[in-house]
């Protein structure tokens, strides 16, 4: 099992477009669409048990790291995303899911490519799940001050985040207060971690294509790219700078999360509302793989 799991680790850029290539070419994956939430809440479990409570307090000792990479969360993405609701003139269900695309948090697989860098994945894998979980009251929070969600919809968003990113987590940290008696299932687990964000893709990408049919795709792209473009050259300026985790600041600044968006808006919204972080699942491991080839 550990051999798979190094196997899938080692080639994942190339098995990530590989999904990307089974949901485009069979939109029958989308039936799987609603098992979305249920993919997130098995995903972050089964990374964030992979980890001791001693790696996670060590993100306390850099607090820096944190503050520096979450700009690209709170900041950088957002103003990105409005200028380009402005720009191409978005509207309808487009703008809400730009909008949960600009606020989503940092991925637990950036600690994943942090780490095939030959970087410390602890500092990403602490400041993404962070990120994560600050999302649980973030997102419900912007969708209704900003008018895209009425309050009951917000809370019903509030409640699945909270199903699908806080308890999974707490829970996959209590475990780990029984390490002893849990070690011997953490083999699979390592396993399952790599193969559900494949999963999540090759379904978000065949529903994409098996619903989606309205124009913008290009200019969603674009907008896409540019986002991560600058998400990546905000986080190697930062390692620059900061001499040390250069690998963990790249990836922690610069990756998106595709999936807390796409279930929300599959769950909440209509198809449409998932384009935006779709496309970010396609796109992504393109940029992810340039960076990981020249880190």
């Amino acid at each position: 099992m550990m051999e798979m799991t190094g196997t899938i680790k080692k080639y994942y850029g190339a098995l990530t477009l590989l999904c990307v290539l089974t949901g485009l070419l069979f939109p029958q994956f989308s039936v799987f669409s609603g098992y979305t939430p249920l993919l997130l809440a098995l995903l972050v479990f089964s990374l964030v048990i992979e980890h001791s409570l001693e790696d996670f307090g060590r993100i306390i000792h850099h607090p820096q790291f944190l503050g520096l990479v979450s700009v690209s969360n709170f900041l950088l993405y957002p103003v990105l995303g409005f200028i380009f609701i402005k720009t191409f003139n978005f509207s309808g269900d487009i703008v809400s899911g730009i909008i949960l695309l600009s606020f989503a948090p940092s991925p637990v697989v950036a600690a994943l490519w942090t780490e095939l860098s030959g970087g410390d994945g602890t500092p990403a894998l602490s400041a993404a799940l962070t990120s994560m979980l600050l999302s649980v009251a973030v997102y419900p929070a912007v969708l209704y001050l900003m008018g895209v969600a009425s309050l009951s919809v917000a809370f019903r968003v509030f409640e699945l985040l909270v199903f699908t990113v806080f308890l999974p987590a707490v829970a996959a940290l209590i475990l780990r207060l029984e390490e002893e008696r849990f070690i011997p299932a953490r083999k699979n687990l390592n396993f399952l971690s790599a193969i559900l964000g494949l999963v999540i893709i090759v379904v978000a990408v065949a529903h994409m294509s098996g619903s989606v049919r309205s124009g913008g795709v290009m200019e969603i792209v674009l907008m896409v790219s540019v986002m991560l473009l600058a998400g990546f050259t905000y986080g190697f300026i930062l390692g620059r700078l900061m001499g040390h985790d250069g690998a963990a600041y790249v990836y922690t600044a610069g990756m998106r999360d595709g999936v807390i968006p796409v279930g929300v808006a599959l769950t909440y919204f209509s198809p449409a509302a998932a384009l935006p972080a779709t496309i970010l699942l396609v796109v992504m491991p393109v940029f992810t793989g340039i960076v990981y080839y020249k880190a």
